[in-house]
């Protein structure tokens, strides 16, 4: 049987949800994130979802490199989605959901620039890369 899924990803930085079809991409997405010092602050969130809004399955994430002024946190969890009006996933948006959360800390007292390199592998065969440059105030 043949399962439609959506992989989705999604930053803070972001409003909401974007469906991803990166097979194979070898360019990374790359987003900015502000954090205080020594504050956890949470920077990533992907998950997979059936039309009917079940988990299909979860995705693989790992730190392939970074941070070097703090620490990341990975950690299963329920996401919410926010998908568009127009796409037939739209009604998840009204429920968590189960995916993976990342969480960046820094040193406590560091204060200026860090990255961290994610990569994902889904649960539908796709991978990508994922890059947070965080400013640290």
């Amino acid at each position: 049987m043949t399962r439609r899924m959506a992989c989705i990803i999604t930053m803070t930085a972001m409003v909401g949800f974007t469906g991803s079809a990166m097979a194979g991409s070898s360019r990374p997405i790359t987003y900015e994130k502000t954090a205080l010092s020594g504050q956890e602050i949470y920077i990533f969130e992907d998950a997979n979802l059936n039309p009917d809004c079940t988990s299909a399955g979860l995705d693989d994430v790992q730190a392939t490199s970074g941070p070097s002024h703090g620490s990341i946190r990975i950690v299963d969890g329920k996401v919410y989605p926010n998908f568009p009006k127009d796409s037939e996933r739209y009604k998840c948006n009204l429920q968590g959901d189960d995916g993976v959360q990342a969480f960046y800390k820094s040193a406590p007292g560091f204060k200026g620039q860090d990255q961290v390199s994610l990569s994902i592998h889904t649960f539908s065969g796709n991978a990508r890369s994922v890059v947070v440059k965080v400013t640290v105030e």
